[in-house]
């Protein structure tokens, strides 16, 4: 969150903090994980669609997220080591050199742009220097760190406990990361308050418009459209499937008070990530040329040499101690759903040993994409569309009796080559990087807008005073349409060939063949698009094949629908005897369907479910009122 704040002001904050949104939508999910009484999250597609081979591609989901969420980690932290082994400018290499005073000069023109417009052959130098930005060949320092050799380790490490130490490592290693990561939640805040010159500082060194909570398409990428869509994908791709805590708890409320506590307690400590971020902004604004690194940035400035130490503990604990936990999910999903229905014979010793090479496997595969994307925000973005793989279905299946296999193989077969395969194989395909039709770009625009004048422009003679209104201009660059980035062939020619890199979205390919005039469009409109694609096609997918095909068994549907709408007891031989009449009372279900008769499975909300969600909507819009009152403080 401090790191998207640092790069497109408050706004920012809705990079980690979509999740705000869809909480209150946990009243219910809770208690839908608890109702199945499944014990991992395969279960539901062997025992509700009959299918072992479905049971297989949920497993081929999970190892695909734990490798690029995983990556995300590695990248997260070994930017902020980078940051915080700085090399010293005297021990700077010739091609060092040269690219920290590249990256100087871009940072000046830059700046110029956004109060006059550059002349034809600073245009020209400034082109140039931007597609040596993209290709990640300029930067403001030099670490001592050797990225590459630090992954390794690092993984190394999460690697021993985890599979010598198994679930008990796991979850002591928690506790501790846990305390650790608190610390890093706040001690940047009262010194780096100090630094800038407390509430009243941080508005006197940082434009009006770096304090809205929703961007505009003249100053950030989370404008409300692109933060709604963001959320909904998010909440399709994180449906009731987390059976193994979600489903421990002993009856519906515990499940319910479980997880809204906990999930609510997270949304109230971002608070303080996202003043952390606001700190970031009045100290260092332009200072960095990946975004990424400034925490690390934050901590050499801001703390002394222990604090540093304990800092670096703390940061490599947040990604540890999510990393060690689910890797224990990653070999069970292999195992349990892949291996053991090939090889049903294997001794558990083996099952052990292949869930350990699953493990070491996923963590390789987490350095190589930590080392080729490169891009925490681009990275998010993939993973949150990767979530529709399994969302649409796992959220359908509770509320719609017809959702079948065929309707739910089709699907998901579909979606992985859409989210996964494709955007991988394009790259590697050099008709399609060279293409000049998937290595369009957005047009260039220019915009000027009115904003307060803040302490840099007293100081450079824009204004008389900070406060002052004043017109700035925003130039919003040509940007890849299909492809993650689109370069110059060769930098030194402006004329030579574009070429795609990155990941491809075949999502606003599929959308251009509808006749839709992408290059008109800015980057978050044409990331709206994409996740809506990513919403609405599964779901096209699955009521139509779903209507045109026979529903799986009667009597696995009696089951499962008896289950859901039977509440969750602590008393598990009551809890069974309930399940089991209205497994064999089918009336009894038909009395609480909120449409009875038909393939609809909604329950009747009763007054608990109405309030109870109504008080998560309340307790949202206290959070956003938090936010409000902290931009305030000093205004």
């Amino acid at each position: 969150m401090t790191r998207e704040i640092y790069r497109e002001g408050l706004s920012g904050l809705w990079f980690q903090n979509i999740v705000l949104f869809i909480t209150p939508f946990y009243w219910f999910k809770s208690i839908l994980q608890r109702r199945a009484r499944y014990m991992a999250a395969g279960d539901i597609y062997i025992h509700r669609f009959e299918s072992n081979f479905l049971g297989a591609l949920y497993a081929f989901y999970i190892l695909v997220i734990a490798m690029y969420g995983g990556a995300m980690g590695y990248l997260l932290t070994g930017k902020t080591m980078e940051a915080l082994m700085v090399k010293p400018p005297a021990q700077y290499t010739v091609a060092e050199k040269k690219s920290v005073v590249l990256f100087k000069e871009y940072k000046v023109l830059e700046q110029k742009q956004s109060y006059q417009k550059l002349g034809p052959n600073e245009q020209k130098r400034f082109d140039y220097l931007l597609d040596l930005k993209k290709q990640n060949k300029i930067h403001a320092y030099i670490s001592y760190l050797p990225l590459l050799l630090f992954y390794f380790i690092y993984g190394a490490i999460v690697a021993s406990y985890t599979i010598l130490g198994g679930l008990f490592a796991a979850v002591i290693t928690d506790v501790i990361q846990g305390l650790l990561i608190v610390f890093l939640s706040i001690v940047l805040i009262p010194v780096g308050l100090i630094k800038v010159g407390g509430f009243a500082g941080l508005h006197a060194h940082i434009p009006a418009y770096l304090f809205d909570l929703f961007g505009t398409a003249v100053n950030s990428q989370y404008t409300w459209y692109f933060v709604a869509a963001m959320a909904t994908v998010n909440l399709i791709g994180l449906p009731p499937s987390d059976f193994t805590t979600g489903g421990s708890a002993k009856d519906d409320m515990s499940a319910r008070m479980g997880m809204m506590i906990g999930s609510f307690s997270k949304r109230f400590m971002m608070i303080g990530w996202a003043l952390t971020g606001l700190i970031a902004v009045a100290l260092y604004a332009g200072q960095l040329s990946d975004p990424t690194m400034i925490w690390g940035h934050m901590t050499k400035d801001l703390l002394g040499v222990g604090f540093i130490g304990l800092m670096i503990a703390a940061i490599m604990a947040a990604n540890m101690s999510t990393i060690d936990s689910q890797s224990l999910m990653w070999s069970a999903a292999f195992t349990k759903n892949i291996l053991l229905p090939l090889k049903p014979n294997l001794t558990e010793k083996t099952q052990v040993l292949v869930g350990r090479g699953v493990i070491l496997i996923v963590l390789l595969a987490n350095v190589y994409f930590a080392t080729t994307i490169n891009n925490i925000f681009v990275m998010f973005k993939y993973i949150l569309s990767v979530g529709t793989i399994i969302g649409p279905s796992l959220w359908l299946v509770y509320f719609w009796r017809r959702l079948n296999t065929k309707a739910v193989v089709t699907q998901m077969l579909l979606s992985i080559l859409i989210t996964v395969i494709v955007p991988n194989v394009v790259p590697s395909l050099n008709f399609a990087t060279h293409s000049q039709r998937l290595t369009q770009q957005t047009y260039s625009k220019t915009v000027e807008f009115t904003t307060k004048a803040v302490d840099a422009d007293v100081k450079a003679g824009r204004a008389d005073h900070v406060g002052q209104k004043i017109r700035k201009t925003t130039v919003l660059h040509p940007t890849s349409i299909y492809f993650e980035k689109v370069v110059h062939e060769n930098p030194e020619n402006p004329d030579s060939p574009l070429v795609g890199i990155g990941a491809f979205r075949p999502q606003l390919f599929f959308v251009s063949l509808m006749g839709f005039h992408l290059e008109h469009m800015i980057r978050p409109q044409l990331d709206t698009i994409s996740f809506a694609f990513d919403v609405i096609f599964p779901f096209i997918l699955l009521f139509l094949i779903g209507f045109l095909t026979r529903p799986n068994s009667e009597k696995v549907l009696r089951e499962f629908y008896a289950r859901v709408h039977t509440p969750a007891v602590a008393d598990k031989e009551l809890d069974a005897r309930l399940v089991q009449e209205a497994v064999d009372n089918p009336e009894i279900i038909e009395r609480k369907k909120l449409f009875p008769g038909t393939s609809w499975e909604f329950w009747k909300p009763s007054a608990l479910d109405i309030w109870g969600f109504v008080a998560s909507w309340v307790i949202v819009a206290f959070i956003i009122f938090l936010y409000w009152v902290l931009v305030h403080i000093g205004a």
